[in-house]
């Protein structure tokens, strides 16, 4: 396996970290979105499913539409087109995930709509910096990873935790901690998971700067 050029990650880490957002700058774990959602809703594999296809089919399109409607417009109007057009596209979405899932997308009650003005949705509307097309394609497609990632990761545990089961697989024969079923468990479980997360993408960093500095002492020595 090809050994990574560090000294390339460390000089370019705002590219680095760009490419690798899922990892280094996952907008659940370090960013802190969604987490309204997450807290309530979170509770299992198969609500963070829900909560996955509605982000999937949302969050890429809305930023991509509302990139090429508010291209120049200003930052005020922005502010209002983005919720505006994501909830025009929820609107397709959650009627086709109601026809298809029934009563499951109902049992996430209202912290399913929220999403529309969630930050990980709206956030990009106060840049002033033009985004090309395909950028915001590909930014969508990072941060909609990202946040599957994330929530499949709490939502396992949660139910884990709580019920004793993955997917509605028995692992255990009751769940080890009950209040993980609950807001103030999602919280107390999703903070935790923030801070082991946190703290694994900044020993990356270190070991990147490490290895960087070791490779560029290691050229010195040569020359």
């Amino acid at each position: 396996m090809k050994k990574p050029d560090y000294s390339l990650l460390y000089n370019n880490w705002d590219d680095t970290v760009r490419r690798r957002k899922v990892f280094l700058s996952n907008p659940v774990f370090i960013k802190g979105l969604a987490l309204a959602p997450l807290v309530v809703a979170g509770t299992t594999v198969k609500n963070g499913l829900i909560l996955c296809i509605a982000i999937i089919c949302l969050l890429t399109p809305a930023r991509f539409a509302t990139n090429l409607i508010t291209r120049r417009m200003s930052v005020p109007l922005k502010t209002f087109f983005y919720p505006f057009v994501s909830a025009i596209i929820f609107a397709f979405v959650y009627y086709y995930m109601y026809r298809f899932l029934g009563s499951q997308v109902l049992m996430l009650g209202v912290y399913l709509p929220i999403l529309i003005v969630d930050p990980l949705i709206v956030k990009n509307f106060e840049k002033t910096r033009k985004e090309e097309a395909l950028y915001s394609i590909i930014n969508g497609l990072r941060n909609t990873a990202g946040f599957a990632v994330a929530c499949l990761i709490i939502s396992a545990l949660r139910e884990f935790l709580a019920f004793g089961t993955v997917a509605g697989f028995k692992i255990l024969k009751a769940g080890i901690l009950p209040m993980a079923q609950y807001s103030f468990g999602g919280f107390l479980i999703i903070g935790i998971l923030c801070a082991v997360w946190a703290q694994l993408v900044k020993n990356y960093k270190y070991k990147v700067e490490v290895e960087a500095l070791h490779n560029e002492r290691f050229a010195d020595n040569i020359d």
